[in-house]
């Protein structure tokens, strides 16, 4: 998922970062093809049954999403899941238990810098461990594996198809395979295996066509057992570097100032006297509000995208195009002026091009 807090300063970073890395060859490039086929056929080990109805399958999906929410926030299970986008693959550990009306959670990072994150109703707290210069302005980043998600696939069914495509096995646990498919092809589709005892997401792909771009899967998971006390603890010692994060959930179309093009307003000076506007929105996609100026964010409820509008005299980025993972990257020199935006979001390729090549100014 796209991180909430998000410059142009950190942009530039990311996007120099990213071009190093895509130009490490293909085993930098962790995207995988999956199996075309669907009907009668077997899906990364799914058994698929073709012949329920569509209205049937997308009545049950949509069961299968409800139950897959409610589990996330109810159920106490215990394991460890990795999270693949692009190049980065992170393995974390995670203990979640409900208690009282409440949610206590701890996850732990397995690999990189040791950091945790400790939840405790909506209070949520990340440490680090205290090896030097610590970076508390970021995500905790974990794919779909987060209430947000499952709130964000109830409020989109109007764009995306859902389906229940068969049955799977993961972690050692009957799964029940479901389908969300893009009406339009501007943006991306998924696959959820969710445990078919209690709804618990498994394993998750974000798919574009027929190409994997992100993973979520658990490679071990215990459900329903009981959590201990130590395993929702800390364990990075006193001295952690502890700072606390907010649950992120991006805004619904229904929060949309207008169903307009957006017009970013730009700081009015004497050599930038104009405004610009996004000419061009993927269909169900609606600005929703941003504390910055110079970015407008773009929801559909379920998938997210931002233009960036560079302010006078920043340095430029030149013409870029990148990716990791599902997240797209796509600078361009707006018509008619030396200025420059940055569409970065979680849509295919050639809808953040078309996002971005139709940002034109307007004269008052």
């Amino acid at each position: 998922m796209l991180p909430a807090k998000l410059d142009m300063t950190s942009l530039r970073i990311g996007a120099a970062a990213l071009l190093l890395s895509l130009a490490g060859g293909a085993q930098a490039q962790a995207v995988v093809d999956a199996a075309p086929g669907l009907d009668g056929a077997v899906l990364d080990g799914a058994v698929i049954d073709p012949a329920t109805g569509a209205a049937e399958q997308s009545s049950e999906a949509g069961m299968w999403l409800q139950k897959m929410g409610a589990a996330l926030r109810h159920e106490s299970y215990e394991g460890i899941f990795t999270y693949m986008r692009g190049y980065q693959l992170d393995t974390v550990q995670v203990a979640h238990e409900f208690r009282d009306g409440q949610e206590f959670e701890r996850l732990l990072h397995l690999n990189g810098a040791p950091r945790e994150l400790i939840r405790a109703g909506d209070d949520i707290v990340c440490n680090h461990a205290n090896i030097g210069h610590v970076e508390t302005d970021h995500e905790f980043l974990m794919g779909p594996f987060t209430r947000a998600f499952s709130e964000k696939l109830s409020s989109s069914q109007s764009f995306y198809h859902f389906s229940v495509l068969g049955s799977d096995r993961i972690a050692g646990r009957a799964a029940v395979v479901l389908g969300i498919a893009p009406k339009n092809i501007d943006r991306y589709g998924y696959r959820l295996w969710l445990d078919r005892q209690t709804g618990l997401l498994l394993q998750s792909h974000l798919v574009n066509g027929g190409r994997i771009l992100e993973a979520f899967q658990f490679s071990r998971i215990e459900i329903g057992n009981p959590i201990s006390p130590q395993s929702l603890a800390s364990t990075l010692g006193d001295d952690r570097v502890q700072h606390r994060l907010g649950i992120y959930s991006a805004p619904q179309p229904s929060e949309a100032k207008s169903p307009q093009p957006q017009i970013a307003q730009q700081p009015q000076t004497p050599q930038q006297p104009l405004a610009w506007r996004v000419a061009w929105l993927p269909s169900g996609f609606r600005a929703v509000s941003s504390p910055a100026r110079d970015r407008v964010l773009y929801t559909d409820g379920l998938a997210t995208f931002s233009v960036f509008f560079e302010r006078p005299g920043a340095s430029k980025l030149g013409e870029l195009e990148t990716h990791m993972g599902g997240t797209v990257v796509i600078t361009r020199r707006i018509k008619g002026s030396a200025q420059q935006i940055t569409v970065v979001g979680e849509v295919p390729a050639d809808t953040a091009k078309r996002v971005a090549e139709s940002v034109e100014p307007v004269i008052y």
